[in-house]
Order: C-alpha cells, then sequence, then structure tokens
C-alpha cells in the first residue's frame, strides 16, 4: 500500500493526517474534513476550533497553515479519532443522575450502565451442570466437560473463553462492552490454561475465534469471525471482530451512538427490574 506507516497499535496501516488537538484520547472535539473517496479514503482532518481559524482565513492558506499544527497518524488510530471526536445529535448526558443495581456485585451504581455480560457459550446445556463439579482426583479445569467464569470445555470436544468485544461511543472516549464467548482451538485453549497467571502471556499472538453467544440486540451473532487478543492476567481477552456487514461488526468499527448505547441499556435495565 502506498504512504503505509507502521503503528504500535495497528500495525501496517495507511497514513492519515490530523490537526494535534485530535491525537490521543480526546473527545466531543468534532472532526471536519472533505468527504472520503476511493482514492483518498481518509482525507485531512481538523477539529472545531481549527474550524474556526480555516473558516476565518478563507480556507486552508499560508495564513491558517501557520496557525494549526498537522500530525501523523495510522488510518486505524485516525478511525477511532473519528469515532471519538464527531458529535453526535444524542448524547449520554442525561444519563448521568440515573440509578441502578447491578445484577453482579449486588450494588446500586449512579450514571449509564455500559458492561453487560452472557454467563455461558450458547452451547452450554443444563444438563451439564451435573458434571460441573470438581473431582476429587482432579481439578475442574482437568475434567472435559467444565464452566468456570474464564473458560468452558464441552466433552472434551469444544472450548471456549470468556472476554470483551468493546465498542466504542461516538462521541466520547467511553466503550459500550459485551462480555461473551469465543471459541478456540484445542491448543489455543490449553496455551492460555497453562499461561492463566503468566503476564508474558500477553505476547502470544492473536487467536482465531468464532463468536459463541447470542446478544438478544443483534441478528443472529453466532459465529461471527474473530480474533482474541490476550491480556495480561487476570483480565480476560479482548475479541476483534472482523470487518463485515453484521451490524455488531459494523459498530465495533464504526462506533455506537449514544441514541443506540441507551437503547439498549435501559431495555436491559428494564428486563432485569
Amino acid at each position: 500500500m502506498d504512504n503505509e506507516i507502521q503503528c504500535e497499535i495497528h500495525g501496517a496501516r495507511q497514513e492519515a493526517y490530523v490537526c494535534r488537538h485530535l491525537v490521543g484520547a480526546t473527545s466531543g472535539l468534532g472532526f471536519n474534513r472533505d468527504e472520503p473517496t476511493e482514492d483518498k479514503p481518509f482525507p485531512d482532518a481538523w477539529c472545531n476550533d481549527c474550524e474556526l481559524i480555516r473558516a476565518a482565513h478563507g480556507g486552508w492558506n499560508d495564513k491558517s497553515e501557520k496557525l494549526t499544527t498537522v500530525s501523523l497518524l495510522c488510518s486505524g488510530c485516525y478511525q477511532q479519532a473519528f469515532i471519538r471526536n464527531s458529535i453526535p445529535d444524542v448524547t449520554l448526558d442525561d444519563l448521568a443522575d440515573l440509578r441502578w443495581k447491578c445484577g453482579s456485585c449486588d450494588e446500586w451504581h449512579t450514571g449509564p450502565c455500559l458492561d453487560f455480560s452472557i454467563d455461558s457459550p450458547y452451547y452450554w446445556l443444563k444438563e451439564y451442570e451435573a458434571l460441573n463439579v470438581l473431582n476429587p482426583s482432579s481439578s475442574l479445569r482437568e475434567c472435559p466437560t467444565f464452566l468456570d467464569d474464564d473458560y468452558c470445555a464441552i466433552e472434551g470436544r469444544d472450548y471456549f473463553v470468556r472476554g470483551i468485544i468493546r465498542l466504542p461511543i461516538i462521541g466520547t472516549s467511553e466503550h459500550l462492552c459485551w462480555g461473551v464467548w469465543g471459541s478456540l482451538s484445542h491448543e489455543n485453549f490449553h496455551i492460555l490454561l497453562k499461561t492463566s497467571e503468566d503476564p508474558i502471556r500477553v505476547e502470544l499472538p492473536p487467536m482465531f475465534s468464532w463468536l459463541s453467544s447470542q446478544i438478544s440486540e443483534y441478528p443472529e451473532t453466532l459465529s461471527l469471525k474473530m480474533y482474541a487478543h490476550v491480556s495480561k492476567p487476570p483480565l480476560c481477552p479482548t475479541f476483534e471482530l472482523e470487518p463485515s456487514d453484521h451490524p455488531l461488526a459494523h459498530e465495533y468499527h464504526n462506533g455506537i451512538s449514544p441514541e443506540r448505547v441507551k437503547e439498549i441499556m435501559l431495555g436491559r435495565l428494564k428486563n432485569n427490574e
């Protein structure tokens, strides 16, 4: 690819340019640019303050360009800056005083609820519960069928790990997080088990996985392609969804609107009352 740079986060990606205000973890600053084209999918971008400078000088020229600083990003970081700094019509501000009770810690919290989880893989059946007990001669994780907070095996044949899909919320630096399960190969599953307390596990390459949870707010989510990125213990992996036309994959790569987040959150909290 022409004009490619190496990013510590995203690897080899196309280069892109933004004003310095859009670099880092900034959010809600506005994201101004020309319309992307096939030849230029990542046009130069600038925040709302720099837009005032541009407009005051009749566009980008020698005078206006002296009053701002341009920074180089990879296309992946550019897309993240676009999601964080775009300004949506609906925000989460009106949920700042919302009180809700957490189903995990049973405590009351205030503000948006941005984490939801699924207890077991879709393929875990009620009949397996009787097998999910400690054998006196072995640990639970050595059994052919078991389920705990982080791992699951079914009949020594299918293997799963719990992880997180993080959807960036447009106009913010926040994420809506889905705690879900993904499949693993026999080899990768046992590698994770053996390194469950080893900080060096973070150096493991991404592991191919099929999404193994059905998220009710979306069309069929089973078997979406993704990769498990291993985190340092005790953190669980994060899942990277492959690009596709599926709404969940679209929100993973392009951001989820605050309006959609509110719809999901309020629906989940109401159903848990």
